[in-house]
């Protein structure tokens, strides 16, 4: 099954820390599912992850994270782990096609495991 074929069915992924925010770290892992597939406005397709847990960072609350590939030629979904940016996401309604990663919060990098 390729990553297109994801789309319309969930998908669980175990999110492990990688690198970049130590601190981030304690929150992590996190077993969950993938909501919905978006394209950011550099036409770079992430992923909406919605944490069954409420995690908490730096005084705030969040319930949804975004995630991108960042290894050319892998992408999340497939059977081997892949390398991820991950962006804090306050409010999912507000995420939608076109929007810019850059007006959300990188927080570090992570290991995704399709489950």
């Amino acid at each position: 099954m390729n990553v297109n074929e994801r789309e319309s069915i969930p998908m669980r992924l175990r999110l492990e820390y990688g690198d970049h925010n130590v601190d981030f770290e304690r929150v992590l892992p996190q077993t969950d599912r993938v909501l919905r597939r978006i394209t950011s406005v550099d036409l770079e397709t992430w992923f909406l992850f919605h944490l069954d847990t409420t995690i908490e960072y730096d005084g705030r609350f969040y319930k949804n994270l975004l995630l991108k590939s960042r290894w050319m030629g892998h992408h999340i979904g497939q059977k081997e782990p892949t390398s991820v940016f991950i962006l804090l996401v306050p409010d999912a309604a507000a995420v939608q096609t076109g929007f810019s990663p850059h007006d959300l919060y990188h927080v570090a990098w992570g290991v995704t495991h399709t489950l």
